[in-house]
């Protein structure tokens, strides 16, 4: 939760009205392309340790992200929706108090949603469709999270204002298509933004849909949700007993009534929702997000990407790396990470410690499992058959991961003194992230472990290792003003920095 402050507004609409002075600025294309880069790379020296460490190194494949055209165009769509659903929702306007009695009456009366009476409709909702994979879900969370979730007013102005702002609300449609459990779920995420009882006092299983659906009308208001987005829509499509039409006519009467614009996001299976009688599509629009061509876009996704490495071998990246990437994930770019990420894996773990395009090709016949079919109708591009596998099914990283490290460690040598090999190397990844070349953090963990027999804990080993650093690096006379008292060193704060000491070790 974040505290209210309250930016002066270029735009002139968006003046006086504390719920959009309180965002974030509008970005620049160049701002949101940076703040959305995530790419953690290798660090330098990472390819000297041993294989197991590497394999762990590989997981930080999972944390890339490198924006392009349409993630550009959903932030900006994010940024737009969300200031004009607050346009005519201004907390210090007379309709604000009004809208919120009206809930309140119409939950005493035992009404239904659509008995709330609809104002200057400002919102515009979002459908968000496209193959399992393409990066949609991870798309809109990172967007999201460029946003503070939740701002506390206390103040504006001369104003008092005493508010919890839930900027986002995201959840993900129950696997049933459950209506009442997709209420629950609202009343839950709620209650975690902001610390409130909503699901204890509203969540009810005895009540009925319509009685839940007008409580979470009433909290949107009360809360002024900037956006509510809803995964995984496709799932909707397995609601009985009339469940999908009366939750397409409640997102509706939060887009038209309450003012609060609705995102969706799912699989090709949910375009049949779409092309039913959902109305929101007049005041929403839609984005069908394919996977990516083999063109520009994927050598800048891929380039990127490939720095992300850990064999001992440097392997350059060509067109031929590309093109057979491309054609074992059909750009999808879940597919294609995790190939990237299994094929090193492969790579570390036979002792290779070098792959060839081709291993694409094995990696995927290996791993790809369930997802096979579905890649093989897409690379014929024979429509009929796409539309019959429906979604890609997911690919199973966990299993490859655990099946190669145990291959590794058939073929690795069992040390002399097993016991010290945790111990070691541990302590020679702490010295890693401290900043130590690999050669001087084994040497000078292996001095410490020869003479201080006694030492167990990992940072014991550390401090000990890193002491003798400093002394090598500092001046003898700067080592003797210390007394070996390693807090009088920069070296100090970097260690509590990375976890290395605790309070009670020092």
């Amino acid at each position: 939760m974040s505290e209210a402050i309250y930016i002066e507004q270029p735009v002139p609409d968006y003046r006086g009205n504390p719920l959009i002075e309180a965002l974030p600025p509008i970005w620049s294309e160049d701002e949101v392309i940076d703040m959305l880069s995530q790419n953690g790379g290798h660090h330098e020296g990472e390819r000297q340790l041993d294989a197991p460490y590497r394999l762990h190194c590989v997981q930080r494949l999972f944390r890339y992200f490198q924006p392009l055209e349409q993630h550009i165009s959903i932030e900006r769509h994010f940024s737009l929706c969300i200031r004009q659903g607050y346009l005519h929702r201004n907390p210090l306007a007379k309709e604000y108090a009004a809208a919120l009695a009206q809930g309140h009456r119409i939950i005493a009366s035992g009404g239904t949603f659509n008995d709330l009476s609809a104002f200057r409709p400002t919102a515009a909702g979002l459908t968000i469709i496209g193959v399992s994979g393409v990066g949609k879900t991870s798309a809109v969370s990172n967007i999201l999270a460029l946003y503070p979730q939740v701002l506390e007013h206390t103040r504006y102005r001369e104003f008092p204002l005493v508010l919890k702002q839930i900027v986002w609300l995201k959840l993900d449609c129950p696997h049933d298509g459950a209506v009442k459990g997709l209420c629950m779920d609202f009343f839950e995420a709620v209650d975690r933004a902001i610390g409130t009882n909503y699901f204890e006092t509203h969540g009810k299983r005895t009540s009925t849909i319509d009685v839940l659906m007008v409580r979470m009308a009433q909290i949107a208001r009360l809360h002024c949700i900037g956006v509510l987005v809803i995964d995984e829509i496709q799932h909707l499509s397995l609601a009985k007993g009339g469940g999908q039409q009366k939750m397409l006519n409640f997102f509706v009467t939060l887009v038209n009534t309450i003012g609060v614009p609705v995102v969706l996001i799912g699989t090709n299976r949910a375009m049949t929702i779409f092309q039913s009688e959902f109305r929101q599509a007049r005041r929403g629009s839609s984005l069908i997000w394919d996977r990516m061509k083999n063109d520009s876009a994927w050598e800048i996704f891929v380039s990127a990407m490939w720095g992300n490495q850990w064999t001992k071998e440097t392997v350059m990246l060509n067109d031929a790396f590309r093109n057979m990437l491309y054609d074992e994930s059909q750009g999808i770019t879940d597919i294609a990470v995790k190939l990237y990420a299994m094929t090193q894996i492969r790579a570390i773990a036979l002792g290779r410690e070098t792959f060839e395009p081709s291993d694409f090709r094995v990696v995927a016949a290996e791993g790809l499992g369930l997802a096979k079919p579905m890649l093989d109708a897409l690379r014929s591009g024979d429509r009929k058959k796409i539309d019959m596998y429906g979604d890609i099914a997911p690919v199973k990283f966990e299993e490859y991961y655990a099946s190669y490290s145990a291959a590794l460690a058939e073929r690795t040598e069992i040390p002399e003194k097993r016991r010290d090999l945790p111990l070691s190397e541990q302590a020679i990844l702490k010295l890693l992230e401290l900043g130590l070349e690999p050669p001087k953090a084994k040497r000078l963990v292996g001095k410490v472990l020869s003479e201080r027999l006694e030492l167990r804990r990992i940072s014991e080993v550390v401090r000990e290792a890193y002491t003798l650093y400093i002394m090598q690096s500092d001046t003898e006379e700067k080592a003797d003003d210390q007394s070996g008292d390693l807090r009088a060193a920069i070296g100090y704060d970097a260690l509590k920095g990375n976890n290395s000491i605790s309070k009670d070790e020092w």
